[in-house]
């Protein structure tokens, strides 16, 4: 459903579907705009049960927990049975089912891991209702805290989706967004700064607002008895972040209260599985508190007192916490859950019962059992856990699998045997166990394949049927056109070719199959950035449509998007622009590059096996693209170097001449060089580009996540400043004298020291050391030079302490160079060693040309570090945050001046 897809060609292959009129029904989807749902819901404070008719205007996207849609009820019946739910009214509809088959393979597996059980919040109404009602609980307890109920999202009711396969929920629609990308030339200082300290002359009051605001829900979360629960807002967790929104009606006040909007958790916490810097100290809180798993699970005695202490907002909620213990004790009882039954296993065999009840439940939710086999696996201990067996078998038989390989190749007894039966357990056990487990729990599947073994004519209509169910899935997962699917849909051979492709990835099967789509592409990759570079009138439209999508995602406000396209036609912005596609221009630079390496290497090794020559051009393209620099980055580089020459110009690519050399950062180089001139543009192309980069990571890289804007930070606001404090200090040495002398006493204190290495070697090791043997020296010292040069050069500009740093490097290098050679070969002798006056006269020259480069270039590093890393000046009262951004020059002013 990420992919856009043609809702009209699915439903014409869902009626190609329902056309065959085969016995089974279509198999789960997501649901589609336009359609409308019915369920049968449980109302929450106070409970009811009602029909409410939907019409589903949106797929939100969805993660581990569950998908998420936006719906407008159409009908509630009784009119006013749930308390919040209004016809017409926007609400949100969650389901517990992942949309992705990998996450939801993930969470169960997780989940079955520390619970031994399928994941029961998606399986089990009581266990969904339960932690709806928790909901209600923090809810209600967070208008105490906080003075406003609003700022936790409300729930209605809970129900089950039949055809999705579990169990939902109909919520508050939220309307707004995870948090704006604020420039702060403070960063350090808020960094520095946490939640309840003095704030004042801070800058980003959205982002403090938003971490305050998760610390004092946590602290009220373990109060009131829900530490697992306030896992979804620890802030440390690095992805708790987009549950808290904030409010488009509160876009005037970034320090207003956000709202909490996601109370369901979606991954298990194991002991041994720590996803996140936040899960090892939460990890050994759970142990504190004797819960070895962690996902869900609260406690009671401190909600009660928690409601006793409130008994007054609390009165209207003393059923509803009644039902909360009801439903959560059905919960717990429904799983093995050894870590925390344990002895209760072997000494209550009512739990057993209890665990019995709860799977058999389970399938009827998720649509494996009909009603009457489910009457039936009720009745019977003996078919429940044959029907365990079946469900067990479809993961455990490709574990087994791998397993069993494993186990031959290691201990050398791998055979042709060996391999037949883990691929039976991998490719025929899991199908194997799902047909008979279909065939066992549903009428409808005994009827459909008896029919297709028995009718030639149904046969065919089963296969038609099945192709449109399958299209349809391509079509939605983007692996096919809407034209090509519609066009495929009922020839047999076309599709069964498709479907040899489709182990493929997605991108890849429609690249291959559709001509017009891999032309496309073709087009974007190699002939749109050289249009880019020539066109002016295409970069101005590439440019509004990355505004355009900046707007929808909140990273842009309207009133930024105004000002950047009326300086669109700026020379300066034009100029930028240009050099972007160039940047563009560069990205498959090194995926060209690497795959030509690695196959001349391939080509010129014709001594390897198939396996080593795999490994070895694997291995080379990898480290193309973990290098620091890389031949795309230094494309990149020269192209604003040679910006520099032609123009004559360093004051305007001061920053992008040093970052554009460097691989994957060099993309921010421009957006962070335009930040005097135009702020607005430079955030959001800074943040445009850092953040699209990030998303590709998994987990972390999600959208209002912690990392997102750490990326944000680093390459826009960490930069900012440093600027903003080197022009304080810059301002406050104008008033000191220069100073020079300083550089010869440190020079020699420097030498000396070097020296004293070298004689230590002597004495204790027999030998006078080589730069390679005293490494931690030759680093350390000239670092140490380069920064005390810079430090102590007065009030000399900063050009002149870097030109000081350097040459003092240098002279370090040199000096020492020639020192350590004539120690080595003059002065100390090794017992035995004769050289000649060629190899002296060599190893004096290498000596020193590497003290040169390798001394002056850590004597800059040393002196930028120190130029950089300066605390906040003392008279900070006297240059508000965002000053050197507020008070900014147009670039007609600058031209004039």
């Amino acid at each position: 459903m990420g992919q856009q897809h043609s809702v009209e060609t699915c439903r014409k292959l869902e009626s190609a579907f329902r056309d065959a009129n085969v016995e089974r029904p279509m198999r789960p989807r997501p649901y589609e705009p336009g359609e409308e749902l019915t369920y049968d819901v449980t109302a929450l404070v106070p409970t009811a049960s009602a029909k409410v008719r939907l019409r589903v205007e949106k797929f939100v996207g969805g993660g581990y927990a569950g998908q998420v849609y936006r719906v407008v009820p159409l009908e509630v019946t009784p009119e006013g049975a749930v308390n919040g739910l209004a016809v017409g009214r926007v609400c949100g509809l969650k389901i517990l089912v992942p949309p992705s088959s990998f996450a939801l393979r993930f969470r169960d597996a997780l989940y079955s891991a520390g619970f031994q059980g399928t994941f029961r919040p998606q399986v089990h109404p009581d266990a969904a209702r339960a932690g709806a009602l928790w909901q209600k609980f923090v809810r209600r307890a967070a208008g105490i805290r906080f003075g406003d109920e609003r700022c936790v999202s409300d729930i209605y009711a809970t129900l089950v989706d039949r055809h999705i396969g579990g169990c939902g929920e109909l919520r508050e629609w939220v309307e707004g967004r995870p948090w704006r990308f604020e420039v702060d030339d403070r960063l350090l200082a808020r960094l520095r700064w946490r939640p309840g300290e003095d704030d004042a002359g801070l800058g980003s009051p959205e982002y403090r607002a938003k971490k305050q605001f998760m610390r004092q829900l946590v602290e009220l979360m373990h109060q009131m008895g829900a530490p697992e629960l306030a896992r979804q807002y620890e802030w440390w967790t690095c992805k708790s972040q987009p549950n808290v929104l904030k409010r488009s009606a509160t876009e005037d006040d970034p320090a207003a209260i956000p709202t909490a909007v996601d109370f369901r958790a979606g991954l298990t916490l194991l002991p041994f599985l720590p996803m996140s810097p936040a899960d090892v100290k939460l990890i050994i809180q759970g142990i504190g508190r004797g819960s070895l798993v962690q996902f869900d699970r609260g406690q009671m005695h401190k909600l009660d007192s928690f409601v006793s202490e409130h008994a007054d907002a609390f009165a209207d909620m003393a059923d509803s916490l009644d039902e909360l213990k009801r439903t959560d004790r059905a919960y717990r009882e429904s799983l093995p859950d050894v870590t925390h039954n344990h002895i209760r296993l072997l000494t209550r065999p009512k739990l057993w019962s209890s665990i019995r009840h709860g799977a058999v439940t389970g399938w009827n939710t998720r649509g494996l059992t009909d009603d009457a086999c489910t009457s039936r696996l009720r009745a019977s201990r003996l078919l429940s856990v044959l029907f365990a067996v079946l469900c067990w078998l479809r993961p455990a038989g490709p574990i087994a699998g791998v397993a069993v390989l494993l186990s031959a190749w290691l201990g050398g007894w791998l055979q042709y045997w060996v391999w037949a039966l883990s691929a039976g357990l991998v490719f025929v056990v899991p199908p194997a166990a799902g047909f008979v487990r279909r065939i066992w729990g549903r009428a409808d599947y005994r009827r459909h394949y008896g029919r297709m073994l028995t009718s030639f004519g149904y046969f065919r209509r089963a296969l038609s049927a099945r192709m449109a169910e399958k299209i349809a899935g391509w079509h939605r997962a983007g692996r096919v056109s809407a034209k090509k699917a519609e066009h495929i849909n009922g020839k047999t051979l076309r599709f069964t070719a498709h479907s040899l492709l489709s182990v493929l990835p997605g991108k890849l099967h429609r690249l291959l199959t559709d001509g017009g789509y891999a032309a496309e592409k073709l087009r974007y990759v190699f002939v749109r950035p050289v249009r880019l570079y020539f066109n002016a009138e295409a970069r101005e439209q590439w440019l509004r449509e990355m505004l355009a999508e900046g707007l929808s995602n909140g990273m842009l406000s309207a009133e930024d998007a105004r000002l950047i396209e009326h300086r669109i036609k700026q020379p300066y912005i034009q100029k930028y622009l240009k050099s972007l596609a160039v940047h563009v221009c560069t990205l498959p630079v090194t995926q060209l590059v690497a795959l030509i390496v690695a196959g001349i290497y391939v080509v010129s090794r014709p001594d390897l096996t198939w396996q080593q020559a795999t490994a070895a051009a694997g291995g080379i393209i990898v480290a193309f693209q973990i290098v620091p620099l890389s031949p795309g980055s230094l494309v990149r580089g020269l192209y604003v170097l040679y910006l520099v020459i032609r123009e004559r110009n360093l004051r305007d690519y001061n920053i992008a001449v040093f970052l554009g050399f460097f691989k994957y950062v060099g993309y921010l180089a421009f957006p962070i060089q335009m930040a005097y001139r135009y702020p607005a543009l430079a955030r959001f192309m800074a943040g445009h580009w850092a953040t699209g980069a990030v998303h590709v990571v998994p987990v972390f890289g999600e959208r209002g996540g912690l990392l997102e804007h750490a990326v944000f930070d680093v390459f826009y606001n960490l930069p900012l400043t440093l600027r903003r404090r080197m022009r304080l200090r810059a301002a406050r040495r104008g008033l000191m004298p220069a100073r020079a002398w300083h550089v010869l006493p440190i020079a020699l204190a420097a030498t000396s020291a070097l020296a004293g290495v070298d004689l230590a070697f002597q004495a204790f090791a027999g030998g006078v050391p080589s730069l390679r043997e005293a490494w931690w020296a030759v680093i350390w010292m000239p670092l140490l030079t380069g920064a005390l040069v810079a430090r102590l050069a007065g009030g000399a500009a900063g050009g002149s302490r870097m030109v000081m740093s350097v040459l003092t490097g240098g002279a370090l290098g040199v000096v020492y160079g020639a020192l350590n050679q004539a120690m080595a070969y003059l002065v100390f002798p090794r017992p035995g060693q004769s050289v000649t006056t060629d190899e002296i006269i060599g190893g004096l020259i290498g000596a020193t040309v590497w003290g040169v480069f390798l001394f002056g270039l850590l004597a800059t590093a040393g002196a930028l570090a120190a130029e950089l890393c300066v605390g906040e000046p003392k008279d900070r009262q006297q240059a508000p945050a965002g000053d050197f951004i507020e008070n900014q020059e147009t670039p007609e002013a600058q031209q004039a001046r």
